[in-house]
């Protein structure tokens, strides 16, 4: 059977940060393309700047109908092990808690650049053509932070405060950095400005008229706002989003959809 869906695309990954210094501590998440249904996925969280560090602690959420909790594995950093995290209603909620402390605190843990500090084991269980973002955040009662050693003294890192470039999971198609050269039938999804602070601008290419879904999540996959364009003629269209629509600051994902196509941008807003 013809999908017609042979490539989704991403004009641009923008990594989730805050306007800090480029040293601050980061933690990052991969993008998974292509994946199968049904295949056990691996998600290694890595790390940047992660120096004389004394305890992390945060939350890794994503949409428990296309991914399952596994286990987690690879513990790279010392005195972590499998009782550092909580995964209680895990399978259900799509949440997994993490909280670490070393034992020696009077230094803290450095690692170098890309270390992996554990890997996430998810199983794919959503149909060909749905996704869902994996991110770091926080959950009562366990709230996003990371603290270090600065000068003799423990300072806490919030999320605002360090830099996170959250993964993504697709599942029997491809998101690309840039618009597939040659290829006709692409929507041409463009949003300008990304990252924006009031409002800013989609526009989009339609090859035949048809019923366009535009559908906006947050970065944990919940539905902030649903629009159905019904009968768009061939040709441009465009639809202007406002920030307030989108509650608060933060990532979330614009999901464009036709009959034939699924497009997945970033919006950020700041």
């Amino acid at each position: 059977m013809n999908l017609c869906l042979r490539i989704v695309f991403v004009s641009l990954w923008l990594s989730f940060t805050s306007l800090l210094s480029a040293q601050q501590v980061g933690l990052s998440l991969p993008f998974l393309n292509n994946v199968n249904s049904g295949s056990l996925i691996s998600m290694p969280v890595k790390v940047t700047n992660f120096d004389s560090i004394t305890s992390a602690q945060f939350v890794i959420r994503w949409d428990p109908a296309v991914l399952q909790f596994f286990t987690t594995d690879q513990y790279n950093l010392p005195d972590l092990d499998g009782m550092d995290f909580g995964t209680l209603n895990t399978l259900d909620s799509g949440i997994l808690r993490f909280a670490w402390t070393p034992s020696n605190l009077s230094t803290g843990v450095t690692v170098p650049d890309e270390t992996t500090i554990f890997r996430l084991r998810l199983k794919a269980l959503g149909p060909v053509n749905s996704g869902t973002a994996v991110t770091f955040g926080s959950a009562p009662p366990t709230d996003f932070e990371i603290t270090q050693l600065e000068n003799g003294n423990i300072v806490a890192r919030t999320i605002n405060q360090v830099t996170l470039t959250q993964g993504f999971v697709a599942i029997g198609y491809t998101v690309a950095a840039g618009e597939p050269a040659g290829d006709a039938e692409a929507l041409s999804l463009k949003v300008a400005p990304n990252p924006f602070n009031t409002k800013t601008q989609i526009t989009f290419d339609l090859e035949t008229a048809g019923d366009v879904q535009v559908t906006i999540t947050d970065a944990a996959g919940r539905t902030i706002l649903e629009k159905t364009m019904p009968q768009l003629s061939q040709g441009q269209h465009g639809m202007e989003i406002v920030s307030p629509e989108l509650r608060e600051k933060g990532m979330y994902y614009l999901i464009l959809r036709t009959k034939t196509r699924l497009c997945v941008q970033p919006l950020i807003v700041f």
